[in-house]
């Protein structure tokens, strides 16, 4: 019998910061970085097209932003902000999740801003530094002076601004979350997939306990400031970020909502168990006022550190269970400032 192969994938993709590069390996369920290029090929089945943006301001940041099938210039649309983990590409995320086929269907726009290789050797968002936690200072101010970049293009596009969002998977992931924190005033909402809580981490030294849900959840600031609606996406055999941040993460809202004296009271909640293209889950949704969605958790079985329902061989994708995408889009459209 010939002996089967073992496939190493390594351990994370936010372990990347602490080695030098190393040429990446495809693991079962990821394809993992391809070199980065600022205009990709459309991928089969991509309707849009790219149109590239410039640097914006607060230390710079390059982006792109997908104008979806059928888009007209005049007409204003939602916006959703798509950061992608260590090692991935913006392009390569954007497709892997199938946000582009979801936004050519619902007609929203995409910015997909680069974290690019002079401010992490990895590409990954520095979310466990505290300089990159705060409003109006690091990357989070980077990311906010992206998306009013956006906002205030009127010539080739335009943003519907009650409706901007964010959603990122692993380092993107914990940005969103950052952001959903510190930027509740733009973001109408966020998605994080496979992600630490906020400010779970204050320096490099403590990101891995924190991806194991080992750290200190700090309390909500005094006065505290709700944090944006939510929806979470983790899988349960997660062995990068374990499965025990997304109750996490939801403890923490429920924390800032409770101390920033929401007048709708303490959200009711609902949870149910179901199975989805292959993939057993269990889904948590707390409700306000008027049954108003506002934190929604899903926990997938069997899925690993990998974007769930996304396209086969794609950058750390798995085309099993729920498909993570479509959930945010469904939870995002039902808020707006």
């Amino acid at each position: 019998m010939t002996p089967r192969r073992r496939v190493r994938r390594p351990k994370s993709l936010l372990t990347a910061w602490l080695r030098p590069p190393r040429r990446p390996r495809r693991a079962r369920t990821a394809s993992v970085a391809r070199p980065p290029g600022r205009k990709p090929a459309a991928p089969p089945g991509q309707q849009g097209r790219w149109v590239g943006g410039p640097a914006a301001g607060f230390g710079s940041r390059s982006y792109d932003v997908y104008l979806p099938k059928g888009h007209r210039r005049t007409a204003k649309a939602p916006l959703v902000m798509l950061l992608h983990g260590c090692l991935q590409t913006p392009a390569e995320f954007a497709d892997a999740s199938r946000f582009t086929a979801v936004a050519d269907r619902n007609g929203f726009l995409l910015v997909v801003p680069h974290q690019e290789g002079r401010h992490h050797p990895q590409r990954c968002w520095r979310w466990y530094e505290s300089r990159n936690q705060q409003r109006g200072a690091g990357e989070p101010a980077v990311l906010a002076a992206i998306l009013l970049d956006v906002l205030a293009e009127t010539s080739r596009w335009r943003v519907e601004g009650g409706r901007m969002y964010v959603a990122g998977l692993s380092a993107g992931g914990a940005m969103a979350m950052t952001l959903a924190a510190t930027y509740p005033d733009l973001f109408a909402a966020a998605g994080v997939h496979s992600a630490p809580a906020y400010r779970s981490a204050t320096g490099g030294s403590h990101a891995f306990a924190a991806m194991a849900g080992r750290t200190r959840v700090p309390p909500p600031a005094v006065p505290a400031t709700a944090i944006a609606p939510l929806i979470v996406v983790q899988g349960r055999a997660d062995g990068v970020v374990a499965a025990a941040n997304a109750e996490r993460i939801a403890d923490q809202w429920l924390a800032h909502h409770s101390a920033a004296g929401d007048p709708g009271g303490a959200p009711r909640t609902r949870v149910d168990t179901g199975r989805l293209l292959g993939r057993g889950f269990t889904r948590i949704r707390w409700y306000a006022a008027r049954g108003r969605r506002v934190l929604e958790v899903w926990q997938v079985d069997r899925l690993g550190h990998a974007w769930s329902g996304g396209r086969a061989g794609g950058s750390y994708s798995d085309p099993e269970g729920p498909r993570a995408s479509t959930l945010m889009w469904n939870f995002f459209r039902t808020h707006s400032r």
